[in-house]
């Protein structure tokens, strides 16, 4: 076939979302002791949130930043400084 030219082979990537959901479809891993122990351990800052009337905030522990959405964490991202100034003010809380 003079002339044709074969295309570049691409590379296969898998999300981690996809990853976990394979995971946990394929009976791999059982999700909901991961779930509980999220739970419990981001309770606190959840009761101290929702108490305040807030359906939605953030939670900074470490080193991540939890999205609270109606009572569900919904997402969770790397800390990477944009929210620094609710570190200092939970610091300056610390002290006093």
């Amino acid at each position: 076939m003079a002339g044709t030219k074969k295309a570049a082979r691409r590379e296969l990537r898998v999300s981690d979302t996809a990853l976990f959901r394979w995971l946990q479809r394929a009976q791999i891993v059982d999700a909901e002791p991961f779930r509980a122990l999220l739970a419990s351990a981001l309770d606190r800052a959840f009761q101290a949130g929702a108490s305040m009337g807030s359906s939605e905030f953030i939670v900074l522990a470490e080193g991540m930043v939890f999205v609270i959405r109606d009572d569900v964490v919904v997402t969770v991202v790397d800390e990477d400084g944009r929210h620094s100034h609710a570190r200092a003010i939970v610091k300056r809380a610390e002290k006093s």
